[in-house]
């Protein structure tokens, strides 16, 4: 049995539990959010679960539990709760484990658009380059690992969990098929944060960027080794075929 455990998540149904728990800073880039689209950002982010949440229920031999539900020495998935996981996780990562590793990781296949051009021209010379598109070994879903004392505290971020795996390579299993996306969409607090010399979203930036995800998703572009998550693409697909400008 492999636990999926979400590292966080909101009752994204209920707007008030959302406003109060938004990070320093953002409740300004949410409110333009809402007067710029018909479907309030809570909602937008709630029907985002329910599909990470479908992704989640289809892998075979995976429970979802919170962390504390997990048995000392059982293996977890950690996952931010908008991401997907393949329906093939437990089969392809529970023949790879043994006695001997803390941890593994698989590569990390990600769905996004450019946060902004900075981060574009990063990704065209990733391309170009073909080299790792993070700087991270770990990111938000692509690694497991073993549920005792000296791990437990990576689950609640990927970026411990890097340092540690990078650090103790030996006790770390590597595997060369992609389990997992990250499902970096429009409504990612990464997405709509504009870093460029520290300035804010603007309205004609989130329509921009709108539309960009919008032929993203309807493009249905997956490769043959993410054909599992066509399903999910479609659901999105079809979300932000409901999301309008409004006038």
């Amino acid at each position: 049995m492999i636990y999926i455990v979400i590292r966080e998540t909101t009752d994204w149904e209920d707007e008030a539990t959302v406003t109060a728990q938004l990070p320093e800073g953002f409740a300004p880039t949410v409110a333009l959010w809402n007067d710029t689209f018909n479907l309030p950002f809570h909602l937008f982010r709630s029907e985002l679960k329910k599909i990470s949440q479908l992704s989640h229920s289809r892998v075979e031999g995976a429970s979802v539990v919170p962390l504390e539900d997990v048995p000392e020495g059982a293996w977890v998935a950690p996952s931010d709760d908008d991401d997907w996981f393949s329906p093939d996780l437990v089969s392809v990562l529970e023949p790879n484990l043994d006695a001997g590793y803390s941890g593994a990781f698989w590569p990390t296949r990600f769905l996004e658009v450019p946060i902004d051009w900075i981060h574009e021209i990063g990704l065209l010379r990733g391309a170009i380059l073909a080299s790792p598109p993070s700087t991270w070994t770990c990111t938000s879903n692509n690694h497991a690992l073993k549920n005792d004392p000296e791990m437990l505290p990576l689950t609640a971020s990927h970026v411990a969990a890097s340092r540690w795996f990078d650090q103790h390579s030996g006790r770390i299993k590597k595997l060369d098929t992609p389990l997992s996306i990250q499902n970096r969409h429009l409504g990612s607090m990464t997405s709509l944060r504009f870093r460029w010399k520290r300035q804010g979203m603007t309205r004609p930036m989130l329509i921009r960027k709108f539309q960009r995800y919008r032929k993203l998703y309807a493009s249905r572009g997956l490769s043959d080794e993410l054909a599992w998550a066509r399903p999910y693409v479609d659901l999105v697909a079809q979300l932000m075929d409901e999301l309008h400008v409004k006038k």
